[in-house]
């Protein structure tokens, strides 16, 4: 057995016609530009001695999103209810579609893609060609 597109489009809800997913790996400003999407960023990780860390991964841990996503306030607006969804597709796709062998970060980069759904990527595309 494997994964086609209709399985990517069938789990996932994504496109899988479309654009080619083309996204900037470059992490620079990239806790802020967290910050403007989903209201929070991850805080920094620290060292063994307790000071910065001088490479901060262009990522989030796993455990942070749940631990601050995991319920969407009830009455709510749409704004609100976006970025949840948004968030927990985050946290959804580098788990499966996209899962690199460390298992414990979500990528910066499909965060900032999932945000940009008026630009109609094939996602289905995206994740074949990842495989």
């Amino acid at each position: 057995m494997t994964v086609t597109l209709q399985d990517v489009f069938m789990i996932t809800a994504l496109p899988i016609e479309g654009k080619p997913l083309c996204m900037s790996t470059d992490s620079e400003g990239c806790r802020e530009q967290m910050e403007a999407l989903i209201d929070m960023s991850p805080p920094e990780p620290e060292t063994e001695d307790g000071g910065k860390k001088d490479k901060v991964p262009a990522s989030a841990p796993f455990t942070w999103i749940p631990a601050n996503f995991a319920n969407c306030p009830e009455d709510t607006n749409d704004s609100v209810i976006k970025t949840y969804a948004h968030t927990y597709m985050w946290y959804v796709i580098p788990r499966t579609i996209f899962a690199d062998g460390s298992g414990k970060n979500a990528q910066w980069m499909w965060l900032k893609a999932l945000t940009v759904f008026d630009h109609k990527f094939s996602w289905g595309s995206a994740a074949l060609a990842y495989m």
